[in-house]
Order: structure tokens, then sequence, then C-alpha cells
């Protein structure tokens, strides 16, 4: 049986607009990669992300946002992913960041 840590729970991504959003939550952490706002792929820093939240984008997408002290990194992700990104996010990151 393979190592269960190795496996995400949830693997979400979305090809909008000619901008790539990955994130990946497994059972203790949370990996992402986005290129949007930014001149290429880029993985999301979760050693520094301090805080969460999802917020709507446009009307087609929501932006997963991983908050660090000098950045924030915005993850697209289908609108119909929302619910499931919130709860899984929740379980282990812990609750979004309120504005």
């Amino acid at each position: 049986m393979p190592d269960p840590s190795l496996i995400p729970s949830l693997d979400l991504q979305l090809t909008w607009r000619g901008t790539f959003g990955r994130v990946r939550v497994f059972h203790d952490r949370v990996t992402a990669e986005t290129s949007y706002e930014r001149p290429g792929r880029t993985e999301v820093p979760m050693a520094s992300v301090r805080g969460w939240r999802i917020e709507p984008c446009d009307f087609d997408a929501v932006c997963v946002e991983f908050v660090t002290d000098d950045d924030t990194f915005r993850v697209l992700l289908d609108t119909t992913d929302e619910r499931v990104a919130d709860h899984a996010l929740r379980r282990v990151l812990g609750p979004p960041l309120t504005d």
C-alpha cells in the first residue's frame, strides 16, 4: 500500500485564460502553484504563509489567496471547487483570514 503522506486527499487544478493554478491537500500539509499574476509557474512558499482566504476573481473562477508577510499568491480555481477547497484548507490550515 502506498504511503498516505505522499498521496493528496484533494488535488484541484485549473487552466484558465492562459494561467495555471493547482492546490494539493495532504493530511498534514498543502502545496500550491500558480502562474496567475506571475511571469511563470511559481510554487507558493507554504512555509511562509501566515494565512489564506478564498475570494471571487471572476464569474467563473475563485482565487485561493495565500498570504505571506511580503506577498499574496493567488491560485485560481473553478467556482464549483470553492466549497470543497474551503473545507479541505480549513482542515489542514485552520480558519481563513478575515478581511
